[in-house]
């Protein structure tokens, strides 16, 4: 731990920051943003009048994200309201964050989205904004801003100034549109997102706590794994930051990297940082007593690719945050590692499972663990002093593969548009003690190594070859779509697309048990807005 703080410490390479999604600017020595405020005055009171409790028109009748002040913002450019340079935006989005944000308990329901988490169902709790609004973008699109009922209606008479043909398209003419929009959707939208709430009041009065200390981080990847380490946070003044990561994964591979955030609402970290080339963003959130934060990275302009995020103070409680690897069969003796904070006091992995303390610090336990072959098989508390993690699962066999995501979307790659891949993870399943499988008392094992490969998903698909013709999948799970455009050697020349099986074999002892998931490939996303 020590080397890796004296790494991170002789590191003198810094980005500058990079605002929701900006790119890295190219003065290194700049590092306080314009003023916002004096900002919003000399380029936005033009059209949106100044009330005399200091609120704009419009602007103040409305809370968001950054993402969705940013959206708004360069909406007005397009529309040639505005010329910003890119600290000018990032400055008025700052300050439109802060003043009309949303709070953590707003934004809960959401962060996928935010985090552009690759193939996840789209929550939906309320079935007729779902098929007036979630038709064309997400149910987070509508739950991530809050307006007054007159604003909501704006929206709507700001969907037929901009899509004129709407009320002709195939999700308007099936229905009454315009008057179902007006007189039923807006109340709706204007009860359930209302302008007002305790929770955005509460939130505001919050005092906001300085990120700047030594962090514990751990980060996986799928398709990857673990990676842990540590982080060394300083502000560079109100709400900046610049992180230094020193990472290390459970291959060995040392990652030294240094991120620079900003600070949005008092707990929306957005950072930048680049490794191996190659731009990443990271969109975490701090927990509501500053004491740690977790979240999602990704690469900018693969956003599909990218793995979670969890961080706490070094100088916060006791705190146990993950263990690699998570399980073992009985009978069986591996090596497993803990990671956390202050992990000193008693081990205990739970009943029919013995250890011997191969090494041990204040953030790492590494382990021999041995599991008797008469253990009963089921999760193991962790214990480590006063804390517990529910992580250690003993096995006897495996009885299912549950390949995640269960169905996923890749896109053709091709021109300045690339592609979007796919990672799939075989998941090990016992059915529990009812030996019944897909039963509520189902375990969850592990993810498992697999050998991958993929096949027509149907008839169709078999007929038009699209297993031959829509990508490719590694034996990390990943799978690479085809280029975009006409293939001749089709029998329909068209496009790469196509629906295809994705098998996972994982091999149990002399068993080897199969899972399978459904991939539908088509074709580019031309239009990305940062929430979908």
């Amino acid at each position: 731990m020590r080397r890796l703080l004296l790494k991170i410490a002789a590191m003198s390479s810094l980005f500058v920051i990079v605002g929701a999604y900006s790119s890295p600017r190219s003065d290194v020595e700049e590092t306080i943003l314009l003023d916002g405020e004096r900002l919003m005055l000399e380029r936005c009171s033009g059209c949106h009048s100044i009330q005399a409790d200091r609120s704009y028109s419009r602007i103040s009748e409305q809370r968001k994200t950054p993402e969705g002040w940013f959206m708004s913002v360069v909406r007005m450019e397009r529309s040639k309201r505005v010329v910003l340079t890119e600290d000018e935006r990032r400055a008025i989005v700052k300050f439109l964050s802060d003043e009309y944000g949303l709070s953590p308990s707003e934004t809960a329901n959401y962060r996928a989205d935010l985090e552009k988490q690759p193939n996840k169902l789209d929550p939906v709790d309320d079935a007729d904004l779902a098929v007036m609004c979630a038709r064309c973008h997400s149910s987070a699109r509508i739950g991530l801003q809050r307006r007054n009922e007159a604003q909501w209606r704006h929206l709507v008479h700001f969907h037929v100034a901009q899509f004129p043909t709407l009320e002709y398209a195939a999700g308007s003419r099936d229905r009454e549109w315009w008057r179902l929009a007006n007189d039923e959707v807006v109340p709706r939208l204007a009860k359930k997102y209302g302008l007002e709430s305790s929770e955005w009041s509460d939130w505001k009065a919050v005092p906001k706590k300085s990120l700047s200390g030594q962090w514990r981080v751990t980060s996986y990847q799928p398709g990857v794994g673990l990676s842990e380490g540590v982080a060394l946070i300083n502000s560079d003044g109100p709400d900046h930051y610049t992180a230094q990561y020193a990472l290390s994964s459970m291959t060995g591979k040392a990652q030294i990297t240094t991120s620079q955030a900003l600070l949005y609402t008092g707990f929306e970290w957005r950072g930048a940082r680049s490794v191996d080339g190659r731009a990443i963003r990271e969109v975490f959130e701090v927990s509501k007593d500053g004491k740690s934060m977790k979240g999602r990275w990704f690469y900018q302009n693969s956003d599909e690719i990218g793995g979670t995020w969890s961080a706490h103070r070094m100088d916060g409680p006791q705190t146990l945050m993950e263990m690699y690897p998570a399980y073992i069969k009985s009978g069986q003796t591996k090596e497993i590692t803990l990671f956390g904070i202050g992990l000193d006091g008693v081990i205990n992995l739970g009943e029919g499972v013995s250890f011997d303390v191969l090494g041990r610090s204040n953030t790492t336990v590494h382990l021999r663990v041995t599991a008797s072959s008469n253990s009963l098989p089921g999760a193991r508390d962790v214990r480590v002093g006063g804390v517990s993690l529910g992580a250690l699962k003993v096995y006897s066999h495996i009885d299912r593969i549950k390949v995640q995501p269960e169905n996923a979307i890749a896109r053709l790659g091709g021109g300045k548009v690339p592609a979007v891949t796919a990672q799939f993870e075989a998941l090990a399943y016992s059915n529990g003690p009812d030996g019944i499988e897909k039963t509520a008392d189902d375990e969850i094992i592990g993810v498992f190594p697999a050998r991958w490969s993929k096949s027509n998903f149907d008839e169709t698909a078999e007929h038009l070859e699209d297993s031959r013709f829509a990508g490719s999948i590694d034996q990390s799970g990943l799978f690479t779509p085809a280029e975009a455009g006409i293939n001749p050697n089709r029998y329909i020349p068209t496009n790469n697309t196509g629906v295809l099986s994705v098998t996972a074999k994982v091999s149990d002892g002399q068993q080897v048990i199969q899972g399978d998931s459904r991939l539908v490939v088509t074709v580019q996303r031309f239009i990305d807005p940062p929430i979908r």
